[in-house]
């Protein structure tokens, strides 16, 4: 059995507790980046972060998008398709968007 310090293993718990969204967004994001996919049971096993983290982090870069998601599979986007997704979809006078990786015309407001 492996024994840690008690003053060790507090301050690991009070970081696990107080990690800030940024740093647990940038953890998941190097995690995704490193391979072609991955699934939000092999981030939560390789980061240690808890599913919720992990599914709330993914939905941030997703919303971010910089990354793509799949079901619980996700991927990094290249830099090209990141700013090509960001232009159309957030441009009012595009007559397009990507949603989910499939291109749609835009719907008309009203």
């Amino acid at each position: 059995m492996l024994r840690v310090p008690l003053p060790i293993l507090i301050s690991f718990i009070s970081f696990r507790l107080c990690v800030r969204e940024e740093e647990q967004d940038w953890l998941v994001y190097c995690h995704i980046a490193a391979r072609q996919r991955i699934t939000v049971p092999e981030l939560e096993a390789a980061t240690g972060l808890s599913r919720p983290a992990v599914e709330a982090s993914a939905a941030r870069l997703v919303r971010g998008m910089i990354v793509e998601q799949e079901g619980e599979s996700l991927r990094a986007m290249a830099i090209g398709e990141s700013l090509a997704k960001c232009q159309i979809n957030r441009s009012d006078c595009s007559p397009i968007v990507i949603e989910n990786g499939v291109i749609r015309v835009r719907k008309e407001d009203g």
